[in-house]
């Protein structure tokens, strides 16, 4: 085992409120073993420690993202990104990516989004590409946008019903305009999935984007939807040789029902064998959908659309409660993604009722992800039930977008961050990456303490939802979020103070350092 690390000459933001704010931090064996001043900490750590001094430098605790997707970030840093492109030139760019691509590869690509690509036709895409099946994810991942060979394989057609969940757009005369939203699983989707997430050699070439990613961002740990078993034996041997440089938690698809005992089966061998030590690969809650998105217009609204399409989508309520039985009856905690406020106010009764039978839930933070928009009664509900709110805040990035689908005051109300605090609700923050544009923390906390409007909060409070909020969410508050004598020595170096610099240079903040497990696993170069 190495010697102590001292960190001297520091400005250390514990977010432990027994010692908020200290000037030095020891590390040993991986955790941190003493914080405080830099006198007494030179005492702790002894003459042999390895001193290094920050020269004023921040440190506050790893981030912690409670919301992505880490295969899928790595395939679309791979994929084609469409952001900002209208109709001919996300077609001229595809042309020229996938010039000689295979027959019988299906064409993905990415982020595609209605105010720069209004009006996407399938026959846009044909012309191109007339034999292989193309799949263009919308922004929000709720929709996409499909050629007719992708609409052959499901078997949509004009003659054709709607599929059995999801919607087809068509037009008047009943023809299929090539947009789908919330399809769930397909053939195309499995087929794509069994490449991505089941051959080693595509699911680690995508693992390593993400986990450079991670490291460069100041993410310690991340809550990441894993879906299947087999990214299991990729982090353990990632941690075997020594290579995972962030902690996970790894969920199934709640709809997907045999993922949840697999996942169980493959954590029960991991932790007989030691393959999976639970410091750095944890079992997370199943994941349930409950509606779509904002800018598919697919999230479950109480309210119309800003231009008067109606807002109730989403599955039958009787569904999610079933779900929630099994749950209760199993003891797996359930997260549940739901976004518009009808989705969350559904939600709230069904899980009401369970609880009635099965008290036992209100104690297993079960989770609801995203809750952009949620009726100010509700919330008094959230903290009474129990339950967790892990938000996105890079979903602020687009506010005109915001006002434009749901009108001036409720995108003001959207996003109700300072009302779930002020209501006393367990708030975490995260990404959503890659259904949102980026995974960058400090970014994220710009937006929520800079937006317009009521709901905005204080660089603070942004800082502990990143990090013991995340933490709380995961369980896992009594080893990570804090920086305090026993938790995890994982924590950020940062260029400037998030708590003295002026609000409107949040987002020039930046990474200088990222520790994990009391090592340095990133260096900004020239820091």
């Amino acid at each position: 085992m190495k010697g102590d690390t001292l960190l001297a000459n520091c400005r250390v933001h514990s977010m432990d409120e027994a010692l908020p704010e200290a000037g030095a931090m020891v590390i040993r064996g991986g955790l941190v073993a003493f914080v405080g001043g830099t006198g007494a900490a030179g005492l702790f750590a002894g003459p042999e420690a390895i001193r290094i001094d920050l020269h004023g430098r921040t440190v506050i605790p790893g981030f912690n993202d409670n919301h992505l997707h880490a295969v899928i970030l790595g395939d679309h840093v791979l994929a084609p990104d469409l952001g900002g492109l209208d109709a001919p030139a996300i077609v001229e760019l595809l042309r020229e990516r996938w010039v000689g691509a295979p027959a019988d590869r299906i064409l993905y690509a990415f982020n595609w989004d209605y105010p720069s690509c209004p009006a996407p036709r399938k026959e846009l895409l044909d012309a191109a590409f007339p034999h292989n099946p193309v799949i263009l994810s919308q922004f929000s991942g709720h929709g996409q946008w499909l050629n007719s060979a992708s609409l052959g394989v499901l078997g949509i057609s004009r003659e054709s019903g709607d599929p059995p969940m999801g919607e087809v757009l068509r037009d008047p005369d009943g023809e299929p305009t090539g947009i789908v939203r919330g399809l769930g699983d397909t053939g195309l989707s499995r087929k794509r999935f069994a490449r991505i997430f089941y051959d080693r050699e595509e699911r680690e070439e995508r693992l390593d984007i993400a986990l450079a990613e991670f490291r460069r961002l100041g993410l310690t740990s991340v809550q990441d939807n894993t879906w299947f078993p087999q990214p299991l034996a990729s982090l353990a041997r990632y941690r075997r040789d020594g290579r995972l440089t962030a902690r996970f938690s790894c969920w199934p698809m709640g709809r997907r029902q045999w993922t949840i005992p697999a996942m169980r089966l493959a954590f029960a061998i991991g932790r007989v064998t030691g393959l999976l030590p639970p410091d750095w690969v944890a079992l997370g809650p199943a994941k349930y959908f409950l509606d779509g998105a904002f800018s598919s217009r697919s999230a479950s609204l109480f309210e119309p659309w800003a231009d008067g399409t109606p807002g109730d989508c989403g599955p039958e309520p009787h569904k999610q409660r079933v779900a929630l039985e099994r749950l209760a009856r199993s003891g797996f905690r359930g997260t549940f993604h739901a976004i518009g406020d009808r989705a969350v106010g559904r939600f709230l009764d069904d899980f009401t009722q369970v609880a009635g039978e099965y008290p036992h839930i209100t104690k297993q933070r079960f989770r609801i992800e995203h809750a952009q928009l949620v009726r100010r009664q509700d919330i008094a509900r959230i903290r009474e039930l129990g339950l967790c709110i892990a938000a996105q805040p890079s979903a602020l990035g687009s506010p005109g977008k915001d006002t434009r689908l749901l009108g001036s005051e409720r995108a003001l109300g959207a996003y109700p961050y300072r009302s779930f605090l002020d209501g006393g609700v367990a708030l975490s923050f995260g990404s959503d990456i890659p259904g949102e544009a980026t995974s960058d923390p400090l970014l994220h906390i710009h937006y929520a303490v800079n937006r317009e409007g009521p709901e905005a909060i204080t660089v603070l409070e942004a800082l502990r939802c990143y990090t013991r909020g995340s933490a709380y969410a995961e369980f896992m508050e009594d080893r990570k979020g804090t920086l305090a004598p026993g938790m995890f020595a994982d924590f950020v170096v940062l260029s400037e103070d998030p708590l003295t610099a002026p609000p409107a240079s949040l987002r020039e903040i930046s990474v200088l350092e990222t520790w994990v497990d009391g090592n340095c696993v990133y260096r900004r170069e020239g820091a």
